[in-house]
């Protein structure tokens, strides 16, 4: 359900510029917005042989689920940093110590977490997981 409407749930999350740029004051919810380079994942069949796992950001992700074909039901949404994790560059110390208003370094975590992509994909269960069988 969280992914049909995730269309909904980034709108709520920021606020679109007049220009088309996410921007970090949103009046939809109490508290700031999310940052448009914050990473999202959506885990689709989880556990399952089908399972798909999308990587994106705040700004792109609703674009990248739609770029990826039919929804393969059910499906979360997971946004954060932690999210980092899933393919290994997770950095549970990404916002200690740092100025907020210094994004440049978060912006180049994940570009480089994305390998310059605006999205990824990864079909099916990970190979380390036949080890369990």
């Amino acid at each position: 359900m969280g992914v049909a409407r995730l269309a909904q749930i980034i709108d709520a999350l920021t606020i679109i510029s007049e220009n088309g740029n996410v921007t970090t004051i949103s009046s939809r919810r109490e508290g700031a917005a999310y940052p448009g380079n914050t990473p999202v994942a959506i885990v689709e069949r989880a556990s399952m042989p089908d399972q798909r796992v999308l990587t994106s950001t705040v700004e792109n992700i609703v674009k990248a689920l739609n770029s990826c074909g039919e929804q393969r039901p059910p499906g979360m949404v997971v946004i954060g940093w932690s999210v980092m994790a899933l393919w290994g560059e997770g950095n549970v110390n990404v916002l200690q110590g740092e100025q907020k208003e210094d994004t440049t370094r978060d912006v180049e975590r994940v570009n480089k977490w994305l390998e310059n992509k605006t999205w990824r994909v990864r079909e099916g269960m990970d190979e380390s997981w036949d080890d369990l069988q």
